[in-house]
């Protein structure tokens, strides 16, 4: 056997397993090197199989298995390169995955492949901010990091080791981490952090278990595995400062604080300081899911036109209800941080606010105009609301001692039982006769009229002012709200809890949303959390059916439903926010206002304020990606 047929029968073995592990190596330079080798080792069979013919005696077995494995190899060099041709490798595999998804997975059809580059669940640029997922794994480069945060192009923060990798900026973190000090630093309550120490923070839904909303086969949402809204709300943190002297919202870590000045140059709650930043809304108008945030932005804008278009002379709201009414109004705008010194609104938001100063100083704490057992509880809380939020944001020294006065006649009409009820006539000495919420303990409170003053206390409380049996009060108030919960169905009920079978009161979302704004009052953490699970499964089995023109569109409900899974998030809040983005924008009139809705219940409730107060709950509505205080 001559040299040639032995080093050729050598290379041939051995570039034969080199195609064999190329077809698990998966490269296409690679298979197209080896077709050429081939070549070349095959063009050296043939001279040793010619040498060995030319010595004129009988050819032995090895030089034809030598030239019938080149030929072997050389088909299988030109199989591989052609599969890799027609299946190329996709670099961009690793950063087109949806957020949370793991290697593996299927993603736009294609799979994410199990490699060291993968960077997938949670990381990477493409991930939203905080979706579900957490990066375990050596696959996932940029992952979760111990604040479950996922560093972001347009949420660059402070703090380096929080970028997603230890350097920030790495070839494995994929974004910057570079110091953008111009963006507001949001506070603690905008963290709401899943599993934070303190419950009062806590969102719900960036685990596996917000995967599936009761019953698989009630057609709850679409797409059961769609978690793309399990995610932490906060957009940066700041690095720790010297505290300027600057008002803080108590129980809130104040990092940062100089960043979160309103247009005012006030301090405002830091749970309240991303709706005045304009990037920041349209950022969490994204992150939220919403599939038009420049729609969206625009519909708000209309309604506030229409909202100052439709004020009265005399800065109110409304002809009936006008302290509820305005209270409505105010909220709406404060809700898109449009203030005194607003250059489309200042004027209206000005009056209105002087008006309802002017409604509590005379009516010494009292925000009603009509003198209704009904009308004057739902007054109070709403007005209430909207004050305190005025004066947090605004810091007017003229708005405190009314919101004193106005604030301690809602702590001093709770009911034992720590709800409300309506408001009753009693007398006083002589002939004196002066007005209260409802004390009869026989009769229990009313959980929609709970649900205002609750909201008021908790703004009022935003403020950081004192005010005598506030905390009490909300406490009282949370169990309260554990009191009329029905675990047979997880909804809560109008004045116990086996009302929350009649789902014609539906307010699941005044109880979901008690539960969680503060963090004190709760039987337990797990009660707590097994209690919101099942309420907003009640909330999206009973609201299958979603039409603003049928018979059971309830904006009431809807507005508080609306904050609750907002505020859960994950895969419930998606189902939800999929349905009432589009209905309410299909459903605004051209003029920025809101048609009466197929129920007629907005019309039954307010009489000839019903145009402002359907508006204000849809407005309210979609401001609730940016707008909420808890």
């Amino acid at each position: 056997m001559s040299t040639k047929t032995m080093l050729s029968l050598l290379l041939t073995a051995t570039l034969g397993l080199a195609v064999i592990g190329n077809l698990f190596a998966g490269s296409l330079l690679l298979a197209a090197a080896l077709v050429f080798a081939v070549l070349g080792i095959g063009v050296l069979s043939h001279l040793a199989f010619f040498e060995e013919k030319k010595k004129k005696r009988a050819i032995g077995p090895i030089p034809w298995l030598n030239l019938a494995m080149s030929y072997g190899v050389l088909l299988m060099s030109l199989v591989c390169f052609l599969y890799f041709l027609i299946n190329p490798e996709d670099d961009l595999e690793s950063t087109i995955a949806k957020a949370g998804q793991v290697a593996g997975d299927e993603t736009d059809g294609s799979k994410v492949p199990l490699s060291e580059r993968t960077n997938v669940d949670s990381g990477g640029e493409t991930a939203r901010l905080g979706s579900a997922g957490r990066g375990e794994g050596e696959e996932t480069l940029g992952g979760a990091n111990e604040d479950n945060q996922n560093a972001m192009r347009e949420a660059q923060v402070f703090d380096p080791p929080i970028a997603g990798a230890d350097g920030g900026i790495s070839d494995q973190t994929k974004v910057s981490a570079q110091n953008v000090e111009e963006l507001l630093e949001p506070g603690q309550e905008d963290l709401s952090l899943t599993d934070s120490p303190d419950n009062a923070f806590e969102r719900v839904g960036t685990d596996d278990e917000n995967k599936f909303v009761g019953d698989p086969s009630a057609l709850v949402f679409e797409n059961p595995d769609d978690k793309t809204l399990a995610f932490d709300n906060t957009v940066f943190r700041g690095k720790e400062e010297p505290t300027p002297d600057l008002p803080k919202v108590r129980g809130v870590k104040n990092t940062n604080p100089a960043a979160a000045l309103n247009s005012l140059g006030v301090a405002v709650p830091k749970s309240m300081s991303g709706r005045c930043d304009k990037l920041g809304r349209n950022s969490r108008l994204t992150r939220a899911g919403v599939s038009n945030p420049a729609l969206v932005e625009k519909s708000v804008v209309k309604a506030l036109d229409w909202i100052t278009a439709d004020q009265n002379a005399d800065g109110s709201w409304g002809k009936s209800y006008k302290g509820a009414m305005t209270g409505f109004a105010l909220l709406c705008y404060l809700g898109h941080c449009d203030l005194t010194d607003s250059p489309e609104y200042g004027e209206a938001v000005s009056k209105g606010i002087n008006y309802l100063v002017e409604l509590g100083d005379q009516k010494d704490g009292w925000l009603y105009v009509t003198n209704n057992k009904h009308g004057g509880a739902y007054a109070q809380g709403i007005a209430a609301y909207a004050l305190a939020e005025a004066y947090g944001m605004t810091e007017k020294d003229f708005i405190l001692p009314v919101l004193q006065k106005v604030i301690h006649r809602i702590v001093a009409g709770q009911k034992q039982d720590g709800g409300w009820y309506y408001l009753e006539t009693r007398k006083g000495p002589g002939d004196m006769r002066f007005d209260d919420f409802g004390k009869n303990e026989k009769m229990a409170s009313d959980t929609s009229v709970s649900g205002w003053q609750f909201q008021a206390l908790k703004a009022a409380y935003n403020t950081g002012v004192v005010f005598p049996g506030l905390e009490p009060a909300l406490e009282a108030a949370v169990k309260n709200f554990y009191r009329v919960y029905s675990p047979k169905n997880g909804g809560f009920g109008y004045r116990k809890a086996s009302d929350a079978s009649n789902i014609k009161h539906k307010l699941t979302g005044v109880g979901s949303l008690g539960l969680q704004s503060w963090n004190k009052g709760h039987p337990s953490g797990e009660q707590k959390k097994q209690t919101l699970k099942s309420a907003v499964q009640h909330i999206l089995k009973n609201n299958q059916a979603m039409d603003y023109n049928s018979a059971d569109c309830n904006l009431y409900s809807w507005y508080y439903d609306t904050q609750a899974l907002y505020n859960y998030g994950g895969a419930y809040w998606s189902s939800w926010n999929r349905r009432i983005e589009p209905l309410l924008l299909k459903a605004q009139s051209e003029d920025g206002s809101w048609p009466a809705e197929g129920s007629g219940l907005t019309k039954k409730r307010s009489g000839g304020d019903a145009d402002i107060y359907r508006t204000a709950l849809c407005t309210l509505m979609l401001e609730v990606y940016y707008r909420y205080v808890y």
